[in-house]
């Protein structure tokens, strides 16, 4: 259970979320609602590399094509701002995570920033096209090999981070990320 803190204002009284207490000489955090947390990655702003703060959310309409033709969907973004520049990127929250398998293996992690360039570039340029659509195709059925030989081997991290980083760099500075 939360512990309330002493603050009074008009909302009422504020809740402290995990504050440790002692529990027979073992710090033990207290409950939070847990409708309040959300998990979302943190963006670096690709000009000053300093964290991006969450601005809102917006609804982007996508055209989609389907065996009945084209329609419009939909698609939530977070917005995030970077507090120094005002540089903004837009998170898309439809699908989150996978498919960037040799990226992920040679940074150590789907959440960084590179990794992000790529899957927009994927989701916003390259699914638009039957090309792009192909070569995704053939990138899921053949890189999951490859990253599990780079993500065993520090020699084939540093060469493959390497050739992704001007390739990441010229992506960002097209597309705007």
């Amino acid at each position: 259970m939360a512990k309330e803190s002493g603050k009074e204002g008009e909302k009422g009284k504020v809740k402290e979320a995990q504050k440790p207490e002692q529990t027979k000489g073992k710090k033990k955090f207290t409950e939070v609602d847990p409708r309040t947390l959300i998990s979302v990655p943190t963006i670096l702003c690709p000009v000053c590399g300093l964290p991006m703060e969450i601005k809102g959310r917006k609804e982007v309409e996508k055209t989609v094509r389907t065996l009945r033709g084209k329609t419009v969907r939909k698609i939530p973004h977070l917005v995030y701002q970077c507090v120094k520049d005002k540089t903004e990127f837009n998170l898309n929250l439809e699908r989150r995570g996978g498919g960037c398998f040799i990226a992920t293996a040679a940074f150590g992690t789907s959440m960084a920033h590179e990794i992000n360039v790529l899957r927009s570039f994927r989701d916003n340029y390259l699914m638009r096209e039957r090309a792009g659509r192909l070569f995704i195709s053939l990138y899921y059925r053949t890189s999951p090999t490859i990253a599990k030989m780079i993500s065993r081997s520090k020699i084939l991290k540093f060469v493959t981070r390497a050739v992704l980083t001007p390739i990441i760099k010229t992506v960002q500075k097209a597309i705007g990320v």
